[in-house]
Order: C-alpha cells, then structure tokens, then sequence
C-alpha cells in the first residue's frame, strides 16, 4: 500500500492502484451514500470515529456526489463528475 501511495513504477503495483482507486468509486463511496440515506445520524457517528475531520468532510462531499447524482439522474452531470474524477 504505501507503494501505491508515492510511486507505483512495478505492473504489480499499478494493477492494484487500479483496484483500489475502481473500488473506491464504485463499490466503497456507492455503499457509503446508501448507508448515509438510511441511516443518517448513525452513519456520521462512525464517520467521526474513525475518521479525521478533513477526512470526514472529504467522505462527506463524495457522498453528497453521489445523491446529487442520483436526484437529478442527468446523464451531462455524471459526465462532468467523471470528468472530474478523471483530472
């Protein structure tokens, strides 16, 4: 892990930066904004525990990412966030 957190330069290490960063966006964050929309108050609880205050902002803002996502179900506003993810 603490390769891929400077330089992965091995195709070992760049397959499993591609991993990480994939289930980060699509499994991770996704299942953080369902647990937010059921459990609200009990979610930001956890998050506080086991997190940073900047980390939890962080969390947060993907979180509401994805909500936003999901009301306007605008395919041009999943462009412009993938866009963003990709920058």
């Amino acid at each position: 892990m603490c390769t891929l957190r400077n330089f992965p330069n091995q195709i070992e290490h760049c397959i499993e930066w591609g991993r990480d960063l994939f289930n980060k966006l699509f499994v991770d964050r996704p299942n953080d904004a369902a647990g937010y929309l059921d459990k609200p108050q009990s979610f930001v609880n956890d998050l506080k525990k086991s997190s940073t205050i900047s980390g939890v902002k962080d969390q947060m803002e993907e979180v509401k990412k994805i909500i936003d996502l999901k009301k306007s179900a605008d395919f041009s506003k999943c462009v412009s966030v993938a866009r963003e993810y990709f920058d």
